[in-house]
């Protein structure tokens, strides 16, 4: 009898393909991915291409998008469609509609979220503080010059309990 020699199992090399993807981002285009989900009926090609030329209209706020997800609710007969966006920081940006057609709805739709990024921008921008960049704390505290409305809280309550 002939003994089977066994076959040394090796392990694939994968050490040059693991430091490639070190080297290389997962998504190396910074554009935002659009997820497309249909409930009850599947979102023809027609309607996923309308929806990406709408949707790049928000190509300038692609550096705070991460993903888009479009969820359409019986696509082809007055469709409830949502769209989610979702931010690179913060919440998720989410609006509902829904119109007598597909296309009418995502026009819509890309309006309000376009709106709802502006408003949220703006919200950020609002909250910093400018002009005081070279003032001192005495500058900011008391302005200079005496005046009737340069009283403190306190002298008008002690003017007010002598009156």
């Amino acid at each position: 009898m002939q003994k089977k020699k066994k076959k040394k199992k090796t392990l694939p090399d994968f050490s040059d393909q693991a430091a490639d993807a070190a080297i290389k981002p997962m998504n190396t285009n910074d554009e935002p991915v659009i997820e497309f989900k249909g409930r009850h009926e599947h979102i023809s090609a027609r309607m996923q291409e309308h929806a990406s030329k709408k949707l790049m209209k928000l190509a300038h706020f692609k550096e705070s998008i991460a993903r888009i997800e479009v969820v359409a609710e019986h696509a082809h007969e007055n469709p409830e469609v949502e769209l989610i966006v979702h931010m690179r920081r913060g919440k998720p940006i989410v609006a509902k509609g829904h119109a007598e057609t597909f296309a009418t709805t995502i026009d819509q739709l890309v309006d309000k979220i376009d709106k709802q990024i502006r408003r949220q921008k703006e919200k950020l921008k609002d909250h910093k503080v400018t002009g005081l960049k070279d003032a001192t704390s005495k500058q900011v505290r008391k302005p200079s010059g005496k005046g009737a409305s340069d009283e403190t809280y306190e002298e008008i309550v002690r003017k007010s309990l002598h009156d």
